[in-house]
């Protein structure tokens, strides 16, 4: 297609230009565009915005020596870059538009920032060529501190990833404030925790144990003093297990023994812990009538595993014989057993028949 008029324009969005030598846009006219450049390249060598004049001019000049119809001009914005540049680089842009009224326009820029405007060109005019102007070694280097700068918008706006990236290592932070060295371990721990979550797609069951624990505060029930205080003897439970391997040298023991050496050291105050948590639960069964023979299976359950791991541990040390092994563990199956069935016959009575019914009031 044939343009009658084009128009080249050169855009610097940031204001470098009014900035550096007090020139505001539009600057039209390609003596004045050249003699804006060559201020510009004397004023500061390392701006930009100069190769793109230079480019705007080069590509008028190269449009005339075709015959074209063809002027320029540059756009000049404001060094608060967003809302008040753009609109001053639209007012510039409907002076110029309304002046020149090209069929065609070619765009000239330094970089990614200035092609956030182009869509404020396109709503005024046809928009027939794209020029991006960037000294070579840096276009990958602007390119993603663009990247990374709309990355970091995003992670601010965006209350899932500022968890994440901010709030864990504030976390990490405040905790290295207050324990020092002695922090890393708790940090490594925090971030095992979390990456053990994620990994297995633990955040429903982890959502239904704070949404307990929440309405159990809320509504004042005895079970969440009772959880609050089985955490704390399941933490006392997991450093006495810790305890028990470290005083036997972590790096002189192999895994098959460190394991039972935690598991004998903190199954009896897990299993407490168990015990104190389904006693909140039972205790606020019985104030609210509810059903109470669930949390016993529950604990039922809790001590046949108890038995089993205990078992299992010792003889894995060497303080427990195979006949006793197999006798712990045939009676934590028992238990086991017994607890499901008792789960799988409570039964939820049939309604009554009519004939039933008035037999009944009679």
């Amino acid at each position: 297609m044939d343009y009658k008029r084009i128009l080249v324009v050169c855009i610097d969005r940031d204001g470098d230009i009014h900035t550096k030598i007090g020139v505001k846009g539009p600057i039209i006219g390609r003596a004045n565009v050249f003699d804006s450049a060559v201020r510009l390249g004397l004023t500061d060598p390392r701006e930009s915005d100069t190769n793109a004049l230079f480019e705007a001019v080069r590509m008028y000049d190269e449009l005339k020596e075709e015959g074209k119809d063809v002027e320029i001009a540059a756009l000049v914005g404001s060094e608060n870059v967003g809302y008040e540049s753009d609109s001053i680089l639209s007012s510039q842009l409907d002076v110029v538009i309304g002046g020149e009224r090209p069929d065609g326009i070619v765009v000239v820029t330094d970089g990614v920032e200035d092609e956030y405007v182009l869509p404020l060109v396109q709503s005024r005019g046809k928009v027939i060529s794209l020029r991006r102007v960037i000294v070579k070694q840096s276009e990958q280097l602007e390119s993603t501190y663009y990247v990374l700068q709309e990355f970091l918008k995003e992670l601010v706006s965006d209350p899932k990833l500022s968890r994440l990236f901010i709030g864990v290592p504030g976390i990490a932070a405040i905790l290295y404030m207050i324990l020092g060295q002695h922090g890393w371990r708790l940090i490594v721990g925090v971030v095992g925790v979390f990456l053990t979550i994620k990994g297995f797609s633990l955040e429903d069951t982890v959502q239904r144990v704070y949404d307990e624990l929440r309405s159990s505060f809320i509504s004042g029930k005895i079970s969440f003093f009772t959880y609050v205080v089985a955490t704390i003897i399941a933490l006392v439970g997991v450093v006495s297990g810790y305890n028990a391997i470290s005083g036997q040298g972590l790096a002189t023991r192999e895994l098959s023994t460190l394991v039972p050496l935690f598991i004998s050291g903190s199954v009896d105050l897990l299993l407490f812990a168990c015990f104190v948590a389904l006693l909140g639960k039972v205790m606020d069964a019985i104030v609210e009538g509810g059903v109470v023979s669930k949390y016993i299976i529950l604990g039922v359950f809790a001590f046949a595993l108890r038995i089993i791991l205990d078992a299992v541990s010792r003889f894995m040390l060497g303080n427990m014989d195979g006949v006793n092994l197999a006798f712990s563990v045939a009676l934590g199956l028992v238990l086991s057993m017994f607890a499901f069935f008792s789960i799988r016959s409570r039964k939820v009575p049939e309604p009554a028949t009519p004939e039933e019914s008035e037999k009944a009031v009679q």
